[in-house]
């Protein structure tokens, strides 16, 4: 009989599997899954939850109502100066905690949003509108001084904390060269420098007790490496990124492809164009809804509506693009918001945040279920 329960081995089991699996176990959970077959365990052993009998225990005979209904507020950012976007999601607890493929939790799209940095310094006297953009701060030119970016970066960090009180802070990681290039261009550096003030910012909060989700905490921030998620998405669509023929690795459009897809699928079904129960793809445990917002079904509905016209025929369903051209036809010319002439930075911070999700869903699975959920994983059932 094989016991492969995680509370009694630990992740020694981790030791008897192939290179091959450990990588496939750390593309699925986000963890870096180059090195050694040594190197990889290591890691892996490192990151994956840790099992903890008594706490499982307290936490199964947990009667109080706010273990049963507290969850997750997740602020994801994709960074840029002149194009940052964030998307808030909202998990309750037992759609975490009890998600499967088959019954899959609400993950509940909040807010969602892209602006100009450089052009909506907050208004610290309403920090209830991180989007929005102070007449009085506006300036006509900025000079990205450090002391200007300082500021920006201190009233936007307060102002989204205010607003939307995070548990978890996700900051897409930036990099300086991409493509293959040897240059570093001017922009990269701009926004790694701002990245780098806002982990500063939150750290700083952070220590003096401010910005929590609730009174003593402290939201957690971690970086996103794009690259995994694009990665774990082109697994999870058993394609290389609209070329399955292609050998070569996908490039950075054509993942941005992808994630406009995946974001233009996922939020018509959470409009309730499709079944509610349909998930976020095959075998995920979650499912997106939309919070009932007339600002953000505003802007979910012009980005559906260009995504229905510009998707990948392939890729795209076609009763949302009927369903966009009925719309337009009745309502005659469609005004899109500015916010949505940049799809991919929409899409990214959405993708990231779910994405996140998913990761740490696996990491629970194996947790809990050690070798089988790695078994289950090999044959595609998620």
């Amino acid at each position: 009989m094989r016991i492969s329960s995680p509370l009694l081995t630990s992740y020694t089991w981790l030791n008897s599997l192939k290179a091959t699996q450990l990588q496939r176990i750390a593309q699925a959970t986000g963890i870096q899954s180059s090195g050694t077959k040594a190197c990889l365990i290591a890691r892996l052993k490192e990151e994956l939850p840790q099992p903890d009998p008594e706490n499982q225990m307290r936490t199964c005979k947990s009667t109080s109502s706010s273990t049963r209904t507290s969850g997750m507020s997740i602020l994801s950012i994709d960074m840029g100066i002149q194009n940052l976007a964030y998307a808030h999601l909202l998990v309750p607890r037992d759609s975490n905690s009890a998600a499967t493929a088959a019954a899959p939790g609400v993950v509940k799209l909040n807010a969602w949003r892209r602006l100009a940095v450089s052009d909506a310094l907050l208004d610290p006297d309403s920090r209830s509108s991180p989007g929005s953009t102070s007449k009085q701060q506006k300036k006509e030119k900025h000079t990205f001084s450090p002391s200007e970016y300082a500021r920006t970066a201190y009233a936007l960090v307060t102002g989204l904390l205010h607003a939307y009180r995070p548990s978890h802070v996700l900051i897409e990681r930036q990099r300086f060269r991409s493509g293959g290039g040897s240059a570093v261009q001017e922009w990269t550096l701009r926004v790694g420098v701002f990245e780098g003030m806002l982990y500063a910012v939150l750290h700083a909060l952070g220590q003096a007790g401010e910005g929590g989700a609730e009174a003593g905490m402290r939201p957690a921030v971690l970086g996103v490496e794009p690259r995994r998620v694009g990665a774990y998405w082109e697994d999870r669509l058993g394609v290389d990124v609209d070329a399955p023929k292609k050998k070569k690795k996908a490039s950075a459009r054509e993942g941005k492809k992808v994630k406009i897809n995946l974001a233009g699928e996922w939020l018509r079904a959470g409009m309730g164009g499709v079944e509610v129960g349909s998930g976020l793809g095959s075998g995920s445990p979650f499912r997106l809804s939309v919070a009932d917002d007339a600002e953000l079904r505003a802007l979910v509905d012009a980005y559906l509506r260009r995504w229905a016209g510009k998707s990948n025929p392939a890729r795209s369903v076609s009763r949302a693009k009927a369903e966009g051209q009925a719309a337009a036809e009745d309502d005659g010319a469609v005004i899109e918001p500015p916010n949505v002439r940049k799809m991919d930075d929409l899409a990214d911070c959405l993708v990231q945040g779910v994405t996140w999700l998913e990761w740490q869903a696996m990491k629970q699975r194996i947790s809990a279920e050690g070798l089988d959920a790695v078994l289950h994983l090999e044959s595609g059932k998620l």
